[in-house]
């Protein structure tokens, strides 16, 4: 039994870290032959017949274009949630990778065609008939956090233009992200999702935001101490204490409606730092 590795094998860990993370981020398209003769790999661990039809797609929406045609009885829903994630499973392959080839590992033989699949392939689907598997995506856009990000356009975006739309992990519509001039007050006030909403008025624009949402200034005052200028607003969300920085910067946190000043809102968000109320960031940039 192994209790601890060398200090060779704990060496070669980051090697493999970096390997799988950019085998999870890989743009490349994906390997038609290999994926077949993995995917055969893993029909013949799981002790399966192998299916009689390959096909290689584009993106998720094309693979269930492809599967509804041969599932009719099968919801689109229910084909995308049963959908493999190819190389997108590198954060636990990884480990089994490391594990088979540096400390020797044996047992994992079963899951050897998963690992081929997941160097070669995007997401996949596998049915007793018909393999779809899916390229990798053209573009993949990610924060400093490694959060899918892009203010300018798809965070991830398909070779068929298929596209995911995303800020600082939170998905978004493509509205918000290419016209987000065209939203209306109506349809910022109606979204339930605060972080979203929270994007939506930033994508806005907070001058835009106040203006048309009617909402009143209730305080203001120059922050010495921070060296900012704020304003506290009442819009139909209720009170909203709205920080600009010298550096342009704006941030806004919610507070609640008993608030009648900036020096209050300010000893109320303090007050609440180390407590375990949340503070409702509702914008910042």
């Amino acid at each position: 039994m192994i209790e601890e590795l060398t200090e060779e094998q704990k060496e070669k860990m980051p090697q493999y870290v970096e390997t799988w993370t950019q085998i999870g981020l890989s743009c490349e398209p994906s390997d038609f032959e290999k994926c077949k003769k993995f995917a055969k790999m893993a029909y013949a661990a799981a002790d399966l017949p192998e299916p009689s039809k390959f096909v290689l797609v584009d993106s998720p929406k094309s693979a269930i274009k492809e599967l509804s045609e041969v599932l009719p009885n099968v919801r689109d829903t229910s084909i995308f949630t049963e959908m493999m994630y190819g190389n997108h499973d590198a954060g636990w392959l990884s480990f089994y990778d490391f594990m088979i080839n540096e400390v020797g590992v044996t047992g994992c033989e079963n899951i050897e065609g998963l690992i081929g699949i997941a160097k070669n392939c995007g997401w996949w689907s596998a049915y007793d008939d018909i393999v779809v598997f899916q390229h990798r995506p053209k573009e993949i856009h990610l924060d400093d956090n490694g959060e899918i990000h892009n203010e300018e356009g798809p965070a991830i975006l398909y070779r068929d233009g298929y596209a995911v739309w995303g800020i600082s992990g939170k998905r978004v519509t493509e509205q918000i992200i290419m016209a987000p001039e065209t939203m209306t007050i109506k349809q910022i006030s109606s979204e339930t999702d605060l972080d979203l909403r929270s994007i939506m008025i930033d994508r806005f624009g907070w001058s835009n935001y106040l203006e048309q949402s009617n909402s009143t200034c209730i305080d203001s005052r120059d922050n010495i101490i921070e060296n900012t200028k704020e304003a506290l607003y009442k819009s139909e969300f209720g009170n909203r204490m709205v920080v600009s920085c010298p550096t342009g910067r704006v941030f806004a946190l919610g507070v609640p409606d008993s608030i009648g000043s900036c020096s209050e809102a300010a000893a109320w968000l303090g007050s609440e730092e180390d407590s375990e109320v949340s503070v409702n960031v509702i914008a910042r940039t």
